[in-house]
């Protein structure tokens, strides 16, 4: 299955833990926060499907994968 990873920040992450946990059951954490833009985020590794809809939702960016 193929995976994105995803940056939430402290607000972010707990909208959607309480507000969506359907999508948040879905996302599978790697590692603890990056200062990015002046804000703390964590990383997540979800379903491309999962990344796309909190994305749209404004619930999290999408790290970007150049390999």
């Amino acid at each position: 299955m193929l995976k994105k990873i995803i940056l939430l920040t402290f607000i972010q992450r707990d909208t959607v833990r309480s507000r969506h946990p359907e999508l948040w059951r879905k996302c599978e954490y790697l590692d603890t926060g990056k200062f990015s833009k002046v804000q703390y985020t964590w990383r997540y590794a979800t379903t491309v499907e999962n990344a796309l809809a909190l994305r749209l939702m404004g619930l999290c960016s999408i790290e970007d994968q150049d390999e």
